[in-house]
């Protein structure tokens, strides 16, 4: 009776665990609410071409409320891999929310400009279904998005940034990464904070935005021979290690008021240094006043 028993939990167990390691499929119908306009399809395309083939393309809206909009711009991707940063304050595990999809599926479609920018103007989600999973890999948290096919076009999603406005981003090559950086915020101050490793390009935008762009690039050959374009003889230049990206932003004001408060404290501290030279120049003549008013009796000698 004990062995059956025993037997009974220990395939409880199983089961249980292997509950917990099948990943529902998320549905994107009519009644699925895709909050297109909660994001900026925006068809940035700078140097994301390689001999005519997409580089993946990220862009990331930063915000100063703990959380980032991010826009993909992807070509026949089955899996978005997201590496987001734990914010071990809370233990609310969503780092990933409100996903929006615009495009199709690879084969109905191209990786064209043109393309992408009739995606851009959808007012609705595409009906393309997905996985989301999550794993840890070598101490550092994933999170899968995998279609259900190949698809090609937006991928939108939201996550937390538990840093707030220092904002830091693990890629992996090759890829194109935008930063924007809220209206009325700024990076470069080397004593507030920076962008590392220094943008590749650095302009501003029509709504008077900063924008960072770093270009994680492989050889031209390797990242064809990686996507299969060229035959296995073919040598591939490719070195996938994740890169890490940070930048440290503040209010356009912050340098200026840095540098007030510090003018303000060096002048102050140059006050205090003034002063304690004068009052220890006082205290210096009033002990040598002290000391030539003292007489000091003359010892008497031995006869």
């Amino acid at each position: 009776m004990k062995k059956h028993l025993i037997l009974i939990l220990c395939l409880l167990g199983l089961v249980i665990l292997a509950a917990g390691c099948i990943d529902d499929l998320v549905p994107v119908g009519e009644d699925a609410k895709q909050e297109v306009s909660a994001y900026e399809f925006d068809v940035f395309l700078n140097d994301s071409y390689a001999d005519d083939v997409l580089i993946p393309t990220h862009t990331f809206y930063l915000s100063k409320n703990g959380s980032a909009k991010v826009v993909s711009i992807i070509d026949n991707e089955s899996v978005i891999d997201i590496i987001p940063l734990e914010d071990l304050s809370t233990s609310d595990n969503e780092v990933v929310s409100n996903i929006v999809v615009l495009g199709d599926i690879s084969n109905k479609t191209n990786a064209t400009p043109e393309q992408f920018t009739d995606f851009s103007v959808m007012e609705n989600g595409s009906d393309i279904n997905y996985t989301i999973t999550e794993d840890v890999i070598r101490g550092q948290k994933h999170v899968f998005v995998t279609f259900e096919e190949p698809m090609t076009g937006f991928v939108a999603y939201t996550m937390s940034t538990p840093l707030g406005q220092d904002f830091i981003y693990i890629t992996t090559p090759p890829s194109v990464v935008r930063f924007v950086l809220p209206q009325g915020y700024t990076t470069g101050n080397s004593l507030i904070g920076k962008a590392k490793p220094s943008p590749d390009e650095y302009y501003i935008d029509a709504e008077g935005r900063e924008n960072l762009v770093w270009r994680n690039e492989v050889t031209t050959t390797g990242f064809l021979s990686m996507l299969g374009r060229y035959s296995q003889e073919q040598p591939a230049e490719i070195d996938p290690v994740p890169k890490l990206i940070s930048v440290k932003f503040y209010t356009t004001s912050a340098p200026r008021g840095l540098a007030i408060a510090g003018t303000i404290l060096g002048l102050f501290a140059i006050f205090v240094f003034f002063r304690y030279q004068l009052q220890k120049k006082k205290l210096a003549m009033i002990r040598n006043d002290i000391e030539k008013r003292v007489v000091v009796p003359k010892k008497k000698g031995k006869y």
